[in-house]
């Protein structure tokens, strides 16, 4: 488990009153200010939320912050939270398998507003991180921990059920991607195997 998940009330938990949450949610509030209803409507896992069940889910979250180059979570470590960046840059890595010194990591991506990761925290009961997340800067996240979602499910259970079904769309949108890719590069390794035996 890393340090940053090891201690979960690291970072405060959101608490926004409700006259206050729906003001800023409102269009007579005004179109340029910021609000954490602005922010979520604008993360593809919560379109089919209503305001209100958007409401409900931000009691469960904890604002958290990182540093530049700090780790949020490495490979192998345990899961036990699902991270929405609200501000910063995450570069997510992988373990190089031929290399023989753990700090060889290959770069996958990079992830910034908007963007989220570590879903499966939620859905698994042991889950297992399966790449390495780093601050590319300075970083504000929310973040619910398996405790808080099992929390929602209880005291929501609409809510929790959203939630969740949001979760597995993700999943199930990058298995496709997977599948795909994994189709092409096969088609790939076909067309170049033909080439070479028409050479030969």
């Amino acid at each position: 488990m890393s340090k940053a998940e090891k201690v979960k009330n690291k970072g405060e938990k959101l608490n926004i009153p409700i006259i206050k949450y729906f003001w800023q949610a409102s269009p007579i509030a005004g179109g340029k200010q910021d609000s954490i209803h602005k922010f979520l409507r604008n993360v593809s896992v919560f379109d089919h939320f209503s305001d209100y069940e958007l409401y409900l889910f931000t009691k469960y979250l904890h604002l958290r912050n990182f540093a530049l180059k700090e780790s949020i979570f490495k490979e192998g470590d345990g899961g036990f939270a699902f991270y929405i960046i609200l501000d910063g840059l995450v570069d997510i890595y992988t373990s190089d398998l031929s290399a023989t010194n753990d700090d060889d990591l290959n770069y996958v991506t990079q992830l910034s507003k908007y963007n989220y990761f570590g879903e499966l925290a939620l859905l698994e009961q042991q889950n297992k991180r399966n790449a390495t997340a780093v601050c590319a800067k300075n970083t504000t996240l929310l973040t619910i921990f398996k405790p808080d979602l099992d929390e929602l499910i209880e005291r929501n259970p609409v809510v929790g059920a959203k939630l969740l079904q949001g979760l597995s769309t993700i999943v199930s949108k990058r298995l496709n991607g997977i599948a795909h890719e994994l189709k092409q590069t096969k088609e790939k390794l076909q067309k170049l195997e033909e080439n070479a035996n028409k050479e030969l």
